[in-house]
Parts: C-alpha cells; sequence; structure tokens
C-alpha cells in the first residue's frame, strides 16, 4: 500500500511551526485548532520516518532533519507561490531575480531600469549566493546576480566583469589628500573590508599590525554598501569594490585612496536556468548589459564581450 501523499496544507502547517517555534502559535497564525495542528504533524513525521521537532515546555525546536525538511518544504511553498503568480498575471510576464544582499542593492537598480517600460513584472528576492543557485535550479527564481565563478550544471553565466577593490574615506579624512599610501599608514584608522571570501580574510590581515591601537581593530563586514556608509558618515576607511562605492567616487562624496589593492578583484555575473533563457525578462536584461555594466562603472576593457559562457 503506499503511503499517504504530503499535502500541500501539512507543509504550510510545518512551514508555520518551524519559523513560530510553537505548535500553539502556528495553529493561530493559520486559524486552524491545536489539535488539528499537532495531528498534521504526527501524520507527517509519520510519513516521512523521522522526528521534525523537539518538544518541549517553552515549545518547539526543529531537529536536524527537521532543519533539512524545511528547507524543501519552503522551496515547494514558494514555487507553489510562484505558479500561482505567473498564471495570475494577465498581461505581462513575471521575472524572479535573485542576488545575494551584498550586491542586490547595486544591481537590482540597473537590472529594473533595463526592464522599465515593458511587460515585465519583477519581483527582486534577496538569497545567499548557493540559494541563488538552488532557486535558478528548482525553479523558483528565473534570473540572478553573483560575485562568483561560472557555476556547474545547468545553470548559465554571462561575465559582467570584475570589479576591483578600493579603500575609501570621508573626503575630510586626514589621509584623503595623500598621494601614495603603504597599508601600514593606516593603522591608526579604523578600517572596514567587506568579507567576499576567502580572500578577503587574507586581505583583512594585510592592514594588521603590530603598532595598531587595541581599539582600532579591523573589522569585516558582508554588507559593502554598509562599509560605504560608515566610510561616508564615521570615518572608516572601507574596503570595497568599486562597483559598491561608484555612485559616491563620482559625486565626490568618497575619495579613493592609493593603496596597491591590484591583486584583489571580485567578478560580477549574470545568471540565468537554462529553461529560463527565451524568458522576455531574461533576454532583455542580457540586451542590456552594458547599461548594466555602465551602471556599476565597469571600465570596458576589464569585461568580457557579451558572450555566453555556459
Amino acid at each position: 500500500m503506499a503511503p499517504p501523499p504530503i499535502e500541500t496544507v501539512d507543509l504550510q502547517v510545518f512551514a508555520a511551526a518551524a519559523r513560530l517555534g510553537s505548535f500553539a502559535a502556528a495553529a493561530a497564525d493559520l486559524q486552524l485548532s491545536g489539535p488539528s495542528v499537532s495531528t498534521r504533524l504526527a501524520a507527517l513525521e509519520r510519513r516521512l520516518g523521522i522526528s521534525l521537532f523537539e518538544r518541549g515546555a517553552r515549545g518547539s525546536v526543529l531537529t536536524s532533519a527537521g532543519e533539512q525538511f524545511a528547507d524543501y518544504a519552503r522551496r515547494c511553498l514558494r514555487l507553489l507561490d510562484e505558479a500561482v503568480a505567473d498564471l495570475g498575471t494577465e498581461h505581462s510576464q513575471r521575472l524572479v531575480l535573485a542576488a545575494p544582499a551584498s550586491l542586490g542593492s547595486s544591481v537590482f537598480p540597473p537590472a529594473l531600469s533595463v526592464l522599465a517600460e515593458r511587460p515585465i513584472a519583477v519581483h527582486c528576492q534577496v538569497a545567499h549566493s548557493d540559494e541563488v543557485l538552488r532557486h535558478l535550479r528548482d525553479g523558483t527564481a528565473h534570473a540572478g546576480f553573483l560575485l562568483a565563478n561560472p557555476p556547474d550544471g545547468d545553470v548559465r553565466s554571462v561575465r559582467i566583469g570584475k570589479s576591483g577593490i578600493v579603500a575609501v574615506c570621508h573626503p575630510g579624512h586626514r589621509l584623503a589628500g595623500r598621494t601614495r599610501l603603504r597599508f601600514d599608514d593606516l593603522t591608526d584608522s579604523s578600517v572596514l573590508v567587506y568579507r567576499w571570501g576567502p580572500a578577503a580574510e587574507s586581505l583583512a590581515t594585510v592592514f594588521e599590525h603590530p603598532r595598531r591601537p587595541a581599539d582600532r581593530p579591523v573589522h569585516t563586514i558582508g554588507l559593502p554598501m554598509t562599509a560605504v556608509h560608515l566610510a561616508a558618515t564615521n570615518g572608516y576607511v572601507a574596503v570595497v569594490p568599486r562597483f559598491a562605492a561608484a555612485a559616491l567616487l563620482h559625486n565626490g562624496q568618497l575619495r579613493a585612496l592609493p593603496l596597491p589593492l591590484r591583486d584583489w578583484t571580485v567578478d560580477i555575473r549574470f545568471v540565468h536556468s537554462a529553461h529560463a533563457s527565451q524568458r522576455p525578462g531574461v533576454t532583455a536584461l542580457l540586451e542590456g548589459m552594458p547599461l548594466i555594466r555602465q551602471a556599476l562603472a565597469m571600465h570596458p576593457a576589464a569585461t568580457s564581450a557579451r558572450a555566453q559562457d555556459r
């Protein structure tokens, strides 16, 4: 006899309980009775043959297996939501565009400009790089942007370009007028390094110095725009990709410091799933790639032609 199917409501109940940490809270959130939620979750655990929750007096906590299943449940529910939204868009196409938080604030505005005045409803979502790729592969996103090497498998990518790493500060910073600097010259400055990967950790150590005061540690951060903001307003030296600081450098709110940072760059790619290749939003973004490069202040010599890598 085949096991009973997992129903959509089972996933909704499970996702609510996982998010809220309480069966009672999940029942209230979904406007179901408490016994109904408990019965459904118990049946789901029997169906899967695993314990999803550790029940206690203060609530319910996901087991390791529950955490793993929660990712699949959320993806299934997102895919259903995407199908409903796509079918319900009568006069326009729908495009789900994903990017890491560290890149989204820089790439979403030019992407939306490229798609302006087209019958394409865009949903911009923020996700970690590995989540962006998962969303593309399971159909919950159509395209996105990454700071990464070309992905493997059925995800296609176009190289937007490499962005050099630059150290920036407020024009009033004591080092802003210097024409030549060594890393040791920043020993007394508050330094904030964008953490884009393993290479960023080695870069952060370059700013360490035996004479660096204890109250001036070198910080790392996963959001380059936050580092840029702190450089513009709080006296930090921010070490970030040039695209993140391009606008404030252009209008004079930040000054680039002459540090030897040529060995550090980040690779920016536009990615999309193979099955979305002919989607109007994807083709429009591919055609508009020169405008996106321009918005990110990518020098033409630093970018590849608009040839598809995969």
